[in-house]
């Protein structure tokens, strides 16, 4: 852990705010800057609850942009100030272009990724680095995975802080570069090096990390899943539409502009590993997430202002409609 006499760790906690007998994980769902909608949902709930969420939970778990908000929450981070920077410069790390509709509008938009990756990732990378520093898995104030695929050697990676003695190995990897790995969506970033290798999005095998972060606290934590209670937050995929409807004869172009595959990937993931966490742990489990809706202009890379009034609406439409009783169980 740092030396940084600022920082707190769980074990510093209040007695008393947390039940002892239980254990808590928060998982974040991916889904590029549909995780606006995630951001506002973690910012509304710590500012009812009046300290850093991550004190609230004894494992954190984020794919893809749900990484950059699991990173910020294992330290302690104001979720505020994140949502903050979706809404004022979101842009600068996606696109202020609205979803393209049109045959011809479409392929233009998926020939910017033809010879190479869409967007650069400098802005996010300058994001990760201002908020982060030189902060490694070690440095964390509470227990953190972040999916990541090596697509060097084609394997499924998990960055993890050394929060169990089986879970070593991470410790001394930079954050921000495994956030930047966890977030590079093939084809809009290009992979990040780490250790030799190059790592993409975590989203290609866990878009929702519920499993990962459950498989972590049994397999490798030797938690009883009995003990288990989990938040996890979705990005408003529910229900997923392309704009122009379905097409049964469409082809590469079809299923690729507007990233028709992409989002119907994210949003199957995500409902198909709440289902089996539902039926794990029953009402020990809380999916907060909201229902795709028809015409809104949303995309995985769409940041404009008409996304980010959507996104931050449903947002708080979640929360107010949260049952204020079983949520205190998970806060």
């Amino acid at each position: 852990m740092s030396d940084d006499p600022r920082k707190t760790s769980q074990r510093d906690q209040p007695p008393g705010l947390r039940d002892p007998g239980e254990f808590r994980i928060l998982a974040l769902s991916g889904g590029g800057y549909l995780g606006l909608y995630s951001a506002a949902v973690l910012a509304a709930l710590e500012a009812q609850i009046g300290e850093p969420i991550g004190r609230r939970f004894d494992l954190i778990a984020g794919t893809s942009v749900g990484g950059i908000l699991a990173a910020a929450v294992a330290f302690e981070l104001p979720l505020s100030q994140l949502v903050e920077y979706f809404v004022d410069q979101g842009d600068e790390v996606f696109s202020s272009r609205a979803l393209p509709s049109g045959r011809v509008a479409r392929l233009v938009d998926l020939s910017r990724s033809v010879l190479g990756p869409k967007y650069s990732g400098r802005a996010l990378r300058q994001l990760l680095e201002q908020r982060l520093g030189q902060a490694r898995f070690a440095d964390a104030l509470h227990p953190l995975l972040l999916p990541a695929v090596n697509v060097t050697t084609s394997q499924t990676k998990v960055f993890k802080t050394p929060h169990a003695p089986a879970s070593r190995g991470d410790e001394h990897v930079s954050v921000a570069d495994a956030v930047l790995a966890a977030c590079a969506a093939p084809a809009y970033f290009a992979p990040v090096p780490i250790g030799g290798s190059l790592f993409a999005d975590g989203g290609l095998f866990a878009v929702a990390p519920d499993q990962v972060a459950l498989h972590e606290a049994e397999h490798f934590m030797g938690i009883d899943v009995a003990r288990v209670r989990m938040l996890s937050i979705g990005t408003a995929t529910v229900g997923y539409q392309p704009a122009e409807g379905i097409d049964a004869d469409a082809g590469a172009v079809g299923w690729l502009s507007d990233g028709r595959l992409i989002m119907t990937l994210i949003a199957v993931g995500q409902q198909h590993v709440q289902a089996m966490m539902e039926d794990r742990l029953g009402a020990r489990y809380l999916r907060i997430d909201a229902r795709w809706p028809a015409d809104a202009g949303l995309g995985i890379d769409i940041a404009t202002p008409q996304a980010a009034k959507v996104l931050t609406r449903l947002a708080r439409q979640s929360v107010k409609a949260l049952d204020r009783q079983r949520l205190a169980a998970f806060l």
